[in-house]
């Protein structure tokens, strides 16, 4: 699928385990859906470059039960790399989309939906990127 991206930010984070630095981007389409993409790990791992929706992601983590773990985000890369839900945690950590469980250091939870929609309408607003096409799969 393509989706052209307007870029709104590029910024590097440590990994969950913090054993490499991890490059993404957080992007918007022209209806300002906002998404983010793995494009750099100075590790060995490899990872998925496909721009990921983050309401789809949201999504994901209300819908889990449980603690949320690498393995809440699991469907979004099925047949792909499985470096890649452990790497998206580590952005949405890193960009305050999610906190750290106070019971267990690998668990996290949500914040609140509503500062959730506040950080993604922020995002939104800086509208100001250059486009890029991206080609995906």
């Amino acid at each position: 699928m393509n989706k052209e991206m307007k870029d709104l930010k590029t910024s590097e984070c440590p990994s969950l385990s913090g054993n490499s630095i991890l490059t993404y981007q957080i992007g918007c389409n022209d209806d300002k859906d906002i998404y983010l993409c793995l494009t750099g790990n100075t590790g060995k791992g490899i990872f998925n470059k496909d721009w990921i929706s983050l309401e789809e992601i949201d999504s994901l983590l209300a819908a889990e039960k449980g603690p949320i773990t690498s393995g809440s985000l699991k469907e979004l890369f099925d047949g792909k790399s499985s470096n890649s839900a452990g790497f998206v945690l580590a952005v949405i950590l890193s960009e305050g989309l999610l906190k750290i469980s106070s019971n267990n250091e690998r668990h996290y939870g949500r914040i609140d939906p509503k500062e959730y929609r506040k950080i993604i309408k922020a995002y939104a607003k800086k509208n100001t990127g250059k486009k890029r096409k991206e080609v995906t799969s």
